[in-house]
């Protein structure tokens, strides 16, 4: 019998993360989970159509992003959560669609093409063979606190 060798390339390093998975619009995105501080259900009085605002969260004006309105992408309608991250000194809350809850993932860095794109880190495959990118949470906390700066500067 003739053996028939085969070879199987992989690559040296792989980037394994804890994630949270989120729907904003139908899409899914990972957040990497060291940076979650908690959920909660976005209130319907907060609910709005605007790209971001302030949510009150036990006393503390939260500057929010609405990921929807940031990605272009339209909500698939119903109450909204806000996934609070914190990076530094600094926190913000993600107003998505629905919570899908906690997984490991691998990240697949993105390609040349798309490294222009601010507040994505990479993606990854789910189980279901779906494509979900993976949030660059530092970039999207500074762009709520930057508004937030825009937003004081014109109270002021």
């Amino acid at each position: 019998l003739a053996s028939t060798a085969q070879s199987l390339r992989a690559p040296l390093t792989l980037a394994i993360i804890d994630g949270f998975l989120i729907q904003v619009g139908g899409s899914p995105f990972v957040v990497p989970l060291d940076l979650v501080q908690e959920c909660v259900e976005l209130p319907a009085c907060a609910q709005r159509t605007q790209p971001s605002h302030y949510l009150d969260l036990r006393g503390e004006a939260l500057p929010c992003l609405n990921l929807g309105h940031l990605l272009d992408l339209e909500s698939s309608g119903g109450r909204q959560n806000v996934v609070v991250v914190k990076y530094g000194n600094r926190r913000a809350g993600l107003v998505v669609d629905r919570l899908l809850g906690e997984f490991q993932t691998v990240i697949k860095p993105l390609g040349q093409m798309f490294r222009h794109l601010r507040g994505i880190a990479g993606s990854t495959i789910l189980g279901s063979g779906e494509v979900a990118l993976i949030l660059d949470v530092p970039p999207l906390v500074q762009q709520a606190a930057d508004q937030e700066a825009r937003r004081l500067g014109r109270l002021g």
